[in-house]
């Protein structure tokens, strides 16, 4: 096939790079790093199943006995007042991580940079001998003199007190490791056995089924608003006034919720088609093997240890 003599000339380049923004870092605008976000979110979610899909040590418990026990430890972990004792806990669910093939960076990424960093921010100023008084460990700053309202006092110095500074690593340490616990349920057991012990374990249908749809098409939902504002960037020649993009985002906020409501009652025509009765079926079946029942007495065992010796 010979080309027309028009698509073999060569022409002069239409954009000429600047040489000055070539190392230049790009800040993204705030939607644009929310839907970022929400990509990344997506990514990480099916990048958890991945580790279900495993042959560690957890991966290949029952569900039923898994949620238990690991349930169980999070009951273990309120009961212990020692932060060492906790702490040994954390290590527990670090080595169950490792046997069950969850790299170490990844698992203390995600325990540690969301919640119990928020917990920290939180319980610091209980740290201070304005709300938890006690030998100082260390002096802040001074006022000059004491201030009085009405039932409450500010101390003329504020100081970090050792019994604030225990009380606040108490929590964090509480939080984190139960947090360890649950990621490690979340992450070992696919989301579809996760809901099906949930229900073997007689929680009412409505809970599990909302909570599965809601995982489900949050998903999905983040997905088709990533959709609408690339397809609005990739037409838009020139930024709007500001009443504009206020009356454009309006519009798209009506328009998703219309997609919701008409994706929800195609969903549930689609359901009531296939059989649905008010109970979601799934095809894998659960079984009680000798695995099981060793892991079920060893994590009884495990957890009788901890509450005796850190109570």
């Amino acid at each position: 096939m010979i080309l027309p003599s028009w698509f073999q000339e060569k022409g002069s380049l239409v954009y000429h790079p600047v040489p000055e923004l070539a190392k230049k870092k790009i800040r993204l605008r705030f939607l644009d790093r929310t839907l970022q976000a929400m990509a990344q979110l997506l990514e990480a979610f099916l990048f958890s199943e991945a580790h279900a899909q495993k042959a560690g040590l957890l991966q290949k418990l029952d569900p039923r006995v898994k949620l238990l026990t690991l349930i169980s430890f999070v009951v273990t972990v309120s009961l212990l007042h020692s932060v060492s004792f906790i702490l040994g806990l954390y290590g527990v669910s670090l080595g169950l991580a490792l046997l069950s093939r969850i790299p170490a960076p990844f698992f203390i990424k995600r325990v540690w940079l969301v919640l119990p960093l928020f917990a920290g921010v939180i319980a610091l100023p209980a740290t201070t001998n304005i709300f938890t008084p006690g030998d100082t460990a260390a002096t802040l700053f001074s006022l000059g003199r004491s201030y009085h309202f009405g039932p409450y006092s500010i101390p003329a110095e504020i100081t970090l007190t050792w019994p604030g500074i225990g009380s606040a690593m108490l929590l964090v340490s509480r939080v984190g490791t139960s947090m360890s616990f649950i990621l490690l349920l979340t992450l070992t057991t696919p989301w579809a056995d996760l809901f099906k012990a949930l229900r073997c374990l007689r929680i009412p249908v409505v809970y599990v089924q909302t909570l599965g749809m809601t995982l489900r098409y949050l998903l999905l939902l983040g997905q088709i608003i990533q959709d609408m504002h690339i397809a609005k960037k990739s037409r838009t020649i020139r930024m709007q006034k500001a009443k504009k993009e206020q009356q454009w985002i309006a519009g798209q906020v009506a328009t998703l919720y219309k997609h919701s409501m008409q994706l929800s009652h195609e969903v549930h025509r689609a359901m009531i088609a296939r059989g649905y009765q008010g109970e979601v079926r799934i095809l894998t079946a659960f079984r009680f093997g000798p695995r099981d029942g060793i892991w079920a007495l060893f994590c009884a065992g495990l957890m009788g240890f901890f509450i005796w010796m850190g109570r």
